[in-house]
């Protein structure tokens, strides 16, 4: 039901509805002016109806034209019958203990924690679980795909529309255009994963958009800032320093704007709450906490990579040619270019591209534009931010190969500081067209008809732009580096779901597991998870937690996998599966054994029964 507005009432009709003190309209008057008052308010809610679709219709499009890599490689990964081999198995089975009496208090098991001995270390939170729970219970198993590839289309599309806010429709196409390009960049499984590396990967994007634009005086999306940055930075802590820098500046610029804030900021204080608790409980709970091993790792990190190759990631991030223009071989490849020395293009423009960030920034402040300065801060920090990351790194073995996906981010950084360099370029010649084109207004005057019809037509083409990109993208984009292992995992894990009843204890165990079979075994376990079962195994306590841990607790069954095709004793073979994996033929056998249980009360009973005593009762 429409409300008509007075005033637009009474200037359209004012001599029927609303009469002076003391007059009267005849009825019939009246009713004809009420189809002059319908006409002019069904006109105002059209044009309101249009400008809103002018502004939504844009971005949606633009953003989706970007997003054409996450959604194909999601329909692949469905297609393909996506299982979660290795960690994403260990991540379905803790999004599964979510809505259970055993909820999982911290993030991800994290290999940092190795630097101390001994010592058990996992991301920061649980929100990565919180955001796969139902998925990982209801539905198919490729709901889990979806999910992320549902989250990081709309990660994009965010990015898309706050560029809309920013920039207009210039910034908006530049925007979708670097995101499509940047797809190319990146391995294809990082689309969907829920890996938490990956998953990750395109909210902390949509961050950098929140963050200037609240350093730009949008006090309404600090609650949705606080909750995207609290899932970022507990899902992996290679986005904490980056996430500092965001949130330094955007908090910042909404103090330095002196805006009314307090309603935001509580509604913000709420979420943030509930974020945090989780992590807090498990701290206050065990001795030492999960928060004071992060802190010991940092701070007993041992010998770092060094500075060196801080600024060579900075380099690779930002000079000709980025990492975010680049298809690579591998998505693991950046762990050995940082270790590389760059062209000398590239650092020298790299040196270039800091310079003019710090004269925008400086431009920005001295002509009070917020967004130009912020823009340009931000994108100081988070070069500053992967140089730091990258240095710090510790230089063992195993935990120097993580830069393979901890410089994954760079891309995102090349990406926003190419943007906005090339967004203060535009600013700039516009001014210059401004000046230009106010001297000559005498001379040229364009109908503002035809001067709305060019601007959709360019819009248009714009998004078709972005959509032949975003198509492009997606055609370059690697296979699941897993896709081998799915069909086998489903086939075992039927089997043994054919003669393992549901809702049993099962002592889990494996042997003669190679780089191929060995990331089945986790999805085989949380498949047995999904059916009702408890599966026990040796090891469990760091990834999983002590609910999983045998502790001489009593099973029903026992489930053993085996790679090779000696028989097991005393077992039933129930499943093998023979495949071609990456590095020959490979095969994986499932066998099962059921535990008979002796009852206490059947233990203390005699071997042999007693004569029934004379005249005793039945």
């Amino acid at each position: 039901m429409y409300v008509v507005d007075p005033s637009l009432a009474s200037a359209a009709i004012p001599d029927v509805l609303w009469p002076g003190k003391g007059q009267s309209r005849p009825v019939a008057s009246t009713l004809t002016a009420f189809p002059q008052a319908s006409t002019v308010v069904a006109g105002r809610l059209m044009r309101r109806s249009g400008a809103a679709l002018w502004w939504c219709a844009p971005p949606l499009l633009a953003g989706l034209g970007a997003a054409l890599p996450i959604l194909d490689s999601t329909l692949k990964a469905v297609r393909a019958g996506w299982m979660p081999a290795g960690d994403d198995g260990i991540i379905a089975t803790r999004a599964y203990d979510v809505l259970s009496s055993h909820t999982p208090l911290v993030g991800q098991y994290s290999e940092a924690g190795l630097v101390i001995h001994g010592q058990v270390m996992h991301s920061p939170g649980p929100m990565l679980y919180w955001l796969l729970a139902l998925p990982a219970r209801f539905g198919a198993v490729s709901s889990l795909p979806v999910t992320m590839g549902a989250v990081n289309t709309l990660a994009v599309v965010g990015c898309v529309m706050l560029a809309r806010r920013r920039g207009g429709l210039v910034l908006m196409l530049g925007a979708a255009l670097a995101v499509a390009l940047m797809c190319r960049s990146l391995g294809g499984e990082v689309f969907h994963d829920v890996w938490n590396p990956s998953a990750a990967l395109f909210p902390f994007l949509l961050l950098v958009f929140l963050g200037w634009s609240l350093a730009c005086g949008d006090a309404w999306l600090l609650p949705l800032t606080v909750l995207v940055a609290s899932y970022v930075l507990q899902t992996h802590l290679m986005y904490a320093a980056p996430t500092v820098v965001v949130l330094a500046v955007g908090l910042g610029g909404l103090v330095v704007g002196r805006r009314r804030t307090w309603p935001w900021a509580l509604v913000a204080l709420v979420l943030a709450a509930g974020c945090w608790t989780a992590p807090a409980i498990q701290q206050i709970e065990n001795s030492p906490g999960n928060m004071t091993m992060i802190l010991r790792t940092a701070e007993h990190r041992g010998q770092a990579l060094g500075a060196q190759v801080g600024w060579h990631a900075a380099v690779e991030s930002i000079g000709v040619t980025p990492w975010w223009l680049r298809v690579p071989a591998s998505e693991w490849q950046r762990k050995r270019e940082v270790l590389q020395t760059p062209p000398a293009k590239a650092t020298l423009s790299t040196i270039l591209a800091l310079a003019a960030l710090a004269l925008m920034a400086i431009v920005g402040i001295g002509t009070r534009r917020r967004d130009l300065a912020a823009a340009a801060l931000i994108g100081l920090g988070l070069s500053a931010a992967i140089g730091l990351e990258a240095a710090s790194n510790p230089s063992t073995p195993l935990l120097a190969e993580t830069l393979g996906y901890t410089m994954w981010w760079g891309s995102e950084l090349g990406l926003w500081v190419w943007l906005v360099l090339a967004w203060g370029l535009w600013l700039g010649t516009s001014a210059l067209l401004h000046v230009a084109r106010a001297a000559m207004s005498e001379r040229l005057r364009v109908p503002a008809g035809a001067a709305r019809g060019a601007v959709a037509a360019m819009t248009l083409a714009g998004i078709g732009g972005v959509a032949w990109a975003g198509a492009a993208a997606a055609g370059v984009v690697h296979p699941d580096s897993h896709a081998y292992d799915y069909r086998p995992i489903a086939a075992i894990a039927a089997g043994i779901e054919r003669v393992v009843p549901a809702r049993v204890t099962v002592g889990y165990g494996f042997g003669d597991l190679d780089a191929t079979t060995q990331p089945m075994e986790p999805a085989i376990r949380f498949l047995l998870v999904r059916h009702g079962d408890r599966p026990l195994a040796q090891g469990s306590l760091p990834r999983l937690g002590s609910y999983y841990e045998p502790y001489r607790r009593t099973v029903q069954w026992k489930v053993y996998l085996s790679g090779s095709p000696r028989p097991v004793r005393n077992m039933r073979l129930v499943a093998r599966v023979r495949f071609a994996g990456p590095w020959g033929s490979e095969q994986l056998s499932a066998w099962v054994r059921r535990i008979r249980l002796v009852s206490s009360a059947r233990a203390q009973r005699p071997s042999r029964p007693s004569a029934r005593p004379r005249g005793a009762r039945t």
